[in-house]
């Protein structure tokens, strides 16, 4: 029985806990951030505004970053959206799952790091700076900011 199972899926290798060496886990961390920092600069482009990138590992088991922006109209969304997901396909080989067409909040999954783009009542109302207040908040790249905020 075990052998047809290895033969079907392979091996599996399991660590000392399921968990990654610490330096492994900061290569990880650090690979994502790179990753969440070019994609609020390809937000910033098309002119999102009060753009956050958060850093909610410690805070949630299932991703590392936010990226929290701010979305003038549903084209705009859209236009965030698809330069976002061609990007993040072209040059590091991700798929987001999520959100396909805009609405007033579209969300971008790729895994590590996940992409909200809210229209300025959703993103009040669903306020995810508050409920996930004890995120860290990184610092972006004063090109990256747009100069208007809301």
């Amino acid at each position: 029985m075990f052998d047809d199972l290895m033969k079907k899926y392979g091996e599996v290798v399991f660590k000392k806990n399921g968990r990654k060496s610490p330096s492994a886990e900061l290569d990880d961390d650090a690979e994502s951030l790179s990753f969440a920092v070019e994609m609020a600069k390809v937000a910033s482009d098309v002119k999102a505004a009060d753009i956050r990138v958060l850093f909610v590992k410690p805070l949630v088991y299932w991703t590392r970053f936010f990226i929290i922006a701010t979305a003038f109209s549903r084209p705009q969304i859209d236009a965030i959206g698809s330069r976002i997901r061609d990007l993040a396909e072209k040059k590091y080989g991700k798929v987001p799952s999520g959100d396909a067409k805009p609405n007033s909040w579209t969300l971008l999954d790729f895994g590590d790091v996940v992409v909200h783009i809210f229209l300025p009542q959703q993103r009040a109302f669903y306020n995810l700076e508050e409920f996930y207040g004890n995120a860290t908040l990184i610092e972006l790249p004063s090109e990256t900011q747009p100069p208007f905020h809301t």
